[in-house]
């Protein structure tokens, strides 16, 4: 019997026999439902001992470069960066939070640049990451970045005035666990914000099995706001806010999923980022190639377009992919 993490129900079979259609890890794993707060779970669940050699060996990050993702750190404020983060659907912390001089600690950092992107924000800005490919990469681009989890970091207790979450709680094995350490290290007063996508999504439901937020295996659990709040009262935490918001790109990825056959065990190339692209292709020599490559991005930008709409309407009655929560101690 699996019980649910949240509010300890039995859970029930939802889907079976699902895998990781990006990156290639083997084995089938089954989605299970808690009826009573809707939270799905993977069965059978990653153990400790095999996260760190999951995101290591599995997810892209081997060829990590300082150099571009120094150039690619573009730090965002104002009125245009607010209309373009409201077009893209964002869903990225860092962007969010005003330019203040606070300590702030990103629980699953990736590879860096959002903490560069915080401290042009004027932040203390620090960051814990399972993968081990992200440590030389921290220390080339001067970054705190502790590998590992934050049950075993050596920050001091009561220290962070925000702790941030970007896509993380989905993929924590030991909730209880997480939570009570995060309480640990954030300030009385301080604000833990997360975003993790959205159980209750209308693209859940229609997409059934193919939608991208099973993430399997990465993903352990699949929160509705319900669910994630029982979790959180169990731990002292109260929810101030929630945003729904579905990034575009999330639906574009989602397109390429439901058109594309996966076989298990086998890499898709397309999480590949050298050969993820919108336009994709060489430089165009010709005239007639510079018209054809100008059509392209034209059409492509007029699906983006629609895209945005159909999304913020989606938001607008909170069947969004993605939440965003403000969290608290109580």
């Amino acid at each position: 019997m699996i019980v649910c993490k949240a509010c300890g129900n039995q859970m029930q079979p939802c889907c079976s026999r699902l895998f990781d259609d990006r990156y290639g890890y083997p084995g089938y794993f089954d989605i299970q439902v808690c009826q009573h707060c809707g939270l799905y779970q993977t069965a059978p669940p990653l153990r400790e001992n095999e996260i760190a050699d999951l995101y290591t060996r599995y997810y892209p990050r081997q060829d990590m470069n300082a150099g571009n993702i120094k150039r690619n750190v573009v730090p965002e404020w104002g009125w245009f960066a607010t209309a373009k983060q409201w077009f893209t659907g964002n869903h990225r912390i860092h962007f969010m939070l005003p330019r203040a001089n606070k300590k702030v600690l990103e629980i699953g950092c990736g590879d860096g640049r959002s903490l560069l992107e915080l401290k042009a924000r004027g932040y203390d800005a620090s960051g814990i990451e399972t993968d081990k490919n992200v440590g030389a990469m921290a220390k080339e681009l001067g970054l705190t970045v502790h590998i590992g989890t934050v049950e075993n970091c050596d920050f001091a207790p009561v220290s962070f005035d925000y702790i941030i979450a970007n896509q993380l709680i989905e993929h924590v094995v030991n909730l209880d666990s997480f939570l009570e350490h995060c309480k640990t290290l954030l300030k009385d007063n301080g604000t833990m914000i997360v975003s993790t996508p959205n159980a209750r999504s209308i693209y859940r439901k229609l997409c059934g099995r193919a939608w991208i937020n099973w993430h399997i295996p990465y993903h352990q659990q699949v929160f509705t706001k319900k669910s994630l709040a029982l979790l959180l009262q169990k731990h002292g935490f109260s929810l101030t806010k929630t945003t729904i918001i579905t990034p575009t790109a999330w639906t574009l990825h989602q397109l390429h999923a439901l058109r594309t056959t996966h076989t298990m065990g086998i890499q898709d190339p397309y999480w590949n980022k050298k050969e993820n692209s919108a336009t994709g292709g060489s430089a165009p020599k010709t005239f007639m190639q510079k018209v054809a490559r100008g059509a392209k991005r034209t059409f492509f930008w007029g699906i983006v377009a629609g895209i945005t709409l159909v999304n913020r309407v989606v938001d607008a009655v909170r069947q969004g992919d993605c939440m965003v929560l403000h969290i608290q101690k109580r």
